[in-house]
């Protein structure tokens, strides 16, 4: 078994869906934050570039485009799940650049 911090893969914005599957997008907005199972998104949206899909994100709430995305291995459950293996910044929050 292997312990310790797990490092990310690499990843390129022409990734396509069907290159994550088993990943999910978290998107932070109104001080909330959604889990989108990649393989969802794949279902019905079909299969996207993330250089695609990025720009088109909106917040459910208020409209606005969600920020920090992360790229997100492993489940994590609502309010009390751990932290996912790894997880790679698709966009940073704002003022971090």
């Amino acid at each position: 078994m292997i312990y310790g911090p797990v490092h990310p893969p690499p990843f390129h914005p022409q990734h396509r869906l069907s290159d994550w599957p088993d990943c999910r997008l978290e998107l932070h907005c109104c001080g909330g934050t959604v889990l989108h199972p990649v393989r969802l998104l794949l279902t019905k949206r079909g299969d996207l570039a993330f250089a695609d899909i990025l720009p088109r994100l909106r917040c459910a709430r208020c409209g606005k485009k969600p920020a920090p995305v992360y790229l997100c291995a492993g489940h994590r459950t609502h309010c009390s799940g751990g932290p996912p293996g790894w997880a790679i910044e698709l966009v940073p929050e704002p003022g971090s650049q």
